[in-house]
């Protein structure tokens, strides 16, 4: 049993979808899952067609064409049997039809809530799993197209950042799958959502597909987890910073989810969780270079030389300053500022304080709203709330960084020799990764600056 999912920078012309329609055929589990993203662009293109509908409702008509003539095209190039052609075209033109409908809804009541852009945006990967299944049955694969809100995919939470209920999934899915198995069938499933207990379609967060692949790999008891990208794996660096990253070969769970929480956006921050009681390994490998080892990520621990194993960042990140000569001994405050900040739904990153100011690492999205919610709870004891936005987060991660000193020594020393000013270290909170906030103009220098300092030339014969 093996779950295999790919992601949208795979799906991206018929040309990558038959290549991933031949790998799919050619694994030599007896029992497959193949978990879809949205064809490459879809979901933006989808966010964007609810920004219309709600600011310019004569452009919808531009943008239903364009997203139906993209799956048709994939359609007419890719599946060469002309009555499988024309079920997949039925399908995706019921989906537009009802994208329409969604849209012109948003455009009457110009009004978008966020259960109907959840619905709206769950489109992409049904359109997607439609025609993947068409184009393994022209190849001989008997496939069955799956919608995840359809089959007992409990999801709570708020619509847009959605929690798999894990045991309901384990109960519902093999009860789902299993006559399948039997019958020969491989199931292509939507990734990225689930449905609410009241049967509205909820998602999980852009990537999530990731996330919820793990959920079936973890009820489906599988071997493992297959993540396709369309890079070789996790490295030394991102890649477009560092240019000679160096591709690792294995991470542990921990690390993994560390680079995935930073910004590496190679895996989603939450896929890791799923598969920890059943100890399910993840590999990550490269749709364009099948026959690559990969990334294998598991319960293996092992610390590399240099103990940093890879330098990732994120740039999408704010910072709340809040001022005041004794907030770091005001009982009370800030359980009060996390509690009223939670309930509007602003996830906050990290909390650092001191005797005269308390840090708010949250994501930039969130910063103006956040001030505004911390004025007008008009707190006593804080004189100001200084919003913090042209910053960027670097953070290394690896096994025994807790434990060595030096580690977080060396990166400070390398951004000081590039005269990179460090606003913020945490370093502690967990035992494998350490973060340093700089200004976001020296983002891209600080990271090649410390990938540089442990991954040098000088080191290179560390890793042979």
């Amino acid at each position: 049993m093996i779950v295999m999912k790919f992601g949208g920078s795979s799906l991206k012309d018929p040309e990558s979808l038959k290549h991933i329609a031949e790998i799919i055929k050619t694994n030599s589990f007896s029992r497959r899952v193949v978990v879809l993203s949205a064809i490459g662009g879809i979901t933006n293109r989808l966010i964007e067609a609810v920004d219309q509908a709600l600011n310019n409702e004569e452009a919808l008509g531009t943008i239903l064409n364009e997203i139906s003539k993209i799956h048709e095209h994939l359609i007419q190039e890719s599946i060469p049997d002309s009555c499988i052609r024309s079920s997949a075209q039925k399908e995706i033109q019921k989906i537009i039809a009802l994208l329409k409908r969604l849209l012109k809804g948003i455009a009457y009541t110009q009004e978008a809530t966020p259960k109907t852009r959840d619905h709206i945006l769950t489109l992409g990967e049904r359109m997607s799993v439609h025609i993947m299944t068409g184009l393994l049955t022209s190849i001989g694969v008997k496939a069955q197209a799956v919608e995840t809100d359809r089959i007992g995919l409990t999801a709570s939470g708020r619509h847009g950042a959605g929690s798999v209920r894990q045991n309901i999934a384990r109960k519902n899915l093999p009860d789902y799958f299993h006559p399948l198995f039997q019958s020969g069938s491989l199931p292509v499933i939507t990734g990225f959502f689930g449905s609410t207990e009241e049967g509205f379609p909820i998602t999980f967060g852009r990537g999530g597909s990731d996330y919820s692949a793990a959920i079936f790999a973890d009820a489906l008891e599988a071997e493992r987890l297959e993540i396709w990208k369309d890079v070789d794996g996790f490295l030394s660096g991102p890649p477009e910073i560092v240019k000679n990253g160096r591709l690792l070969s294995s991470l542990s769970y921990d690390e993994a989810a560390e680079l995935a929480y930073f910004g590496a956006s190679i895996l989603h921050s939450r896929t890791v969780e799923p598969l920890l009681d059943r100890k399910i390994p993840i590999v990550i490998r490269n749709t364009f270079h099948p026959e690559g080892i990969g990334t294998w990520i598991g319960m293996e621990r092992s610390r590399s030389e240099t103990v940093i194993k890879s330098v990732t960042f994120d740039r999408n990140i704010a910072m709340l300053r809040l001022h005041g000569a004794d907030v770091g001994h005001a009982v009370g405050l800030l359980s009060s500022l996390v509690s009223h900040l939670s309930e509007k739904r602003i996830n906050i990153r990290s909390v650092m304080t001191s005797q005269t100011c308390i840090n708010i690492l949250l994501d930039r999205k969130d910063c103006r709203q956040s001030h505004r919610e911390i004025q007008s709870m008009e707190l006593n004891g804080i004189d100001v709330i200084e919003p913090v936005e042209n910053i960027g987060l670097v953070a290394v991660v690896g096994e025994g960084l807790f434990e060595t000193e030096s580690i977080v020594a060396g990166v400070i020393q390398s951004l000081i020799e590039k005269g990179i000013h460090i606003e913020l270290i945490s370093s502690g909170a967990s035992k494998v990764a350490a973060y340093f906030i700089v200004r976001e103009d020296r983002l891209e220098q600080a990271v090649r600056s410390v990938h540089e300092n442990f991954f040098s030339k000088s080191m290179q014969s560390l890793f042979k």
